[in-house]
């Protein structure tokens, strides 16, 4: 038989105990709480010479630096005390740390710092590395040189070129208004031949539907670069007609760069039209066809384009541009013929009465 455990109850008084005199039977003893079931392993352990442990309600991790902890029964187990010793050391030793970390550690980290500051020696250079760095170094300064001046010629002198167009666009209209046209021939048909003017001097302004709405350059007497065909927009060859006048009206102008005029001039079409404004009014051109020449070909200047022999009879335009595109070494000429005259106190001819090019230069002027 085995027997019940003891649970450190009052004895059973018997079966037969009346339970109204206040005495509890062994079944209605109150049972024991954990923790004084651990107070009583702990209490035969230590009767058994086994080593003792500390219990706690506490969560895990956590220790209270105000309570006082039990000693550990060293008598018993010397190795306990041993156990016990070292633990204050590894609690002292973790003390002194901390301590010579917060005291002492500006020292240490002191002195890092100062090893970090400290730049090092730089190793110098030999002949052969002193000379490819000096020659990559000027690489990089040509390289920066050169990207300004593609900036330059290919986006600012546009800006600067089409400036000064305007300007001279809105001085040549009101010169006009302060001038009498040429007396009209009997012929309305008969165009008025204007004026030739001085060398570097505008006379006219070209509007080609073709290149835009808002298209309009100034033409003047030369092809010399400075300062027509840069600054002043498109420049008529020397010894040429002048506009309405028999024979070839010829005239220069870039193609990029400085304003760039003739830009689009391989997009012209048989048909478009290009019209010059005078002081006396308004010549329509008509395209017709194009060439591609050398620049030496001169020919093409002459009062009938390719045939030098011949003085001709017709009214023609020839422009005249660099090609291909970024390139002198070729011509790019486009040929025009007189369909059309419109005197100035008729106002503009249909085709550009409304645009944008004229609006702003009558705006500014006017014929």
């Amino acid at each position: 038989m085995t027997s019940a455990p003891d649970l450190g109850g009052a004895p059973n008084s018997g079966a037969g105990s009346n339970p109204g005199s206040g005495s509890l039977s062994a079944t209605d003893q109150p049972l024991p709480s954990r923790r004084e079931l651990r107070r009583r392993e702990a209490e035969a352990a230590a009767a058994n010479g086994a080593p003792t442990a500390v219990y706690s309600d506490a969560p895990l991790g956590y220790s209270d630096s105000t309570q006082v902890m039990p000693a550990v029964n060293s008598g018993t187990d010397p190795n306990l005390g041993a156990h016990a010793g070292a633990g204050a050391d590894a609690a002292n030793y973790s003390a002194q740390n901390y301590n010579a970390h917060n005291d002492g550690g500006h020292n240490d980290g002191g002195r890092r710092t100062n090893r970090r500051r400290q730049k090092p020696e730089r190793e110098p250079l030999g002949p052969v590395r002193g000379t490819i760095r000096t020659f990559g170094e000027l690489c990089i300064t040509a390289g920066m040189v050169l990207i300004l001046f593609v900036v330059w010629q290919l986006w600012w002198t546009d800006i600067e070129a089409n400036r000064d167009n305007e300007v001279l666009a809105d001085q040549l209209t009101d010169d006009w208004q302060n001038q009498d046209p040429n007396e009209l021939p009997d012929d309305p048909d008969e165009p008025v031949v204007a004026d030739p003017v001085e060398k570097n001097e505008a006379f006219g302004i070209f509007y080609i539907p073709r290149f835009g709405d808002d298209y309009y350059r100034t033409v003047a007497e030369g092809v010399d670069l400075e300062p027509v065909l840069n600054r002043m927009g498109v420049g008529r060859y020397p010894n040429s007609a002048m506009p309405g006048e028999v024979g070839n009206f010829s005239i220069a102008g870039h193609r990029v760069t400085y304003g760039k005029p003739l830009n689009q001039i391989a997009k012209l079409r048989p048909g478009d039209e290009i019209i010059v404004q005078t002081k006396d009014g308004f010549y329509t051109y008509t395209f017709r066809n194009f060439d591609i020449i050398l620049p030496d070909a001169v020919e093409v200047l002459a009062p009938v384009p390719n045939e030098p022999k011949f003085k001709g009879k017709d009214r023609i335009l020839t422009m005249t541009a660099c090609n291909p595109m970024f390139s002198a070494r070729e011509r790019y000429v486009a040929y025009a013929e007189l369909t059309d005259w419109t005197p100035a106190g008729d106002g503009a001819p249909e085709n550009i009465k409304d645009s944008k090019a004229y609006d702003k230069v009558s705006k500014n002027g006017g014929a």
